[in-house]
């Protein structure tokens, strides 16, 4: 694979099995990026806050707090809950899919896997955080009860915080943006994840449905995305 000048993004790759760390860690280098290293759940969560990586590969099959456990607490965690979680998994099923997604994470590739994809995954998921940073100004958006910060990377609903992942806060986003607009399927996934609908498959499905279920969980009022069959989706 073509070596790429990159700036020095670190990269916490999480697994037990030594060969594939040692072997990730070789690719990491070729492509510029810094990578560091944990073989199990407790330890990624400790070098998570203390080392703040820029993108985490999270194997799902972990000793101790499995890959979907530890998920759920970086993400529920105000430190490391902004860093994108690409996670890894040996199971191609569906539900074991959902299941990632639905703990949290923002992206899911399955083993084996060729280096090509997964350093196309990373460097989508980091583009998703440049995209989010990059604007020069700050803008709260409000529809109904609810209130978007892209200053404060903040959604609330009266006083409630709601937590989003950065996948999640990135579709609310661009939703509020269009507010009023019916937006195609094909045409949010290409602006959320610069990717082909193919290749995103049912990954949008999940977390739009993340989504819709913390708004009703804090009980958001004048805020709903809706669903217009074979047309798109828009919010009212």
């Amino acid at each position: 694979m073509e070596e790429q000048a990159t700036e020095k993004i670190k990269i916490l790759i999480v697994d037990d099995e030594q060969h594939i760390l040692q072997m990730l860690q070789m690719n990491m280098r070729t492509q510029g990026y810094d990578s560091i290293t944990a073989e199990t759940g407790e330890d990624a969560l400790e070098l998570a806050r203390t080392e703040s990586p820029d993108l985490i590969l999270l194997d799902v099959m972990l000793p101790g707090i499995d890959g979907v456990e530890t998920c759920r607490i970086l993400k529920a965690d105000p430190e490391t809950k902004r860093i994108p979680i690409l996670m890894i998994s040996a199971r191609s099923e569906g539900q074991d899919k959902i299941t990632g997604l639905l703990s949290g994470a923002d992206d899911y590739i399955t083993k084996p896997f060729s280096l090509e994809e997964l350093f196309l995954r990373i460097k989508a998921s980091l583009r998703q955080v440049e995209l989010l940073t990059a604007s020069t100004s700050p803008t709260t958006y409000r529809k109904g009860s609810l209130e978007l910060s892209t200053e404060k990377y903040q959604v609330t609903s009266g006083s409630e915080r709601i937590d989003l992942t950065l996948t999640e806060f990135r579709i609310l986003h661009y939703l509020l943006k269009k507010s009023g607009a019916l937006i195609p399927r094909d045409t949010m996934i290409q602006a959320i994840f610069e990717q082909e609908p193919a290749e995103v498959g049912r990954s949008f499905d999940v977390h739009l449905r993340n989504i819709r279920k913390k708004l009703a969980e804090h009980q958001v009022e004048g805020c709903d995305i809706e669903t217009v069959r074979g047309k798109g989706f828009t919010i009212g």
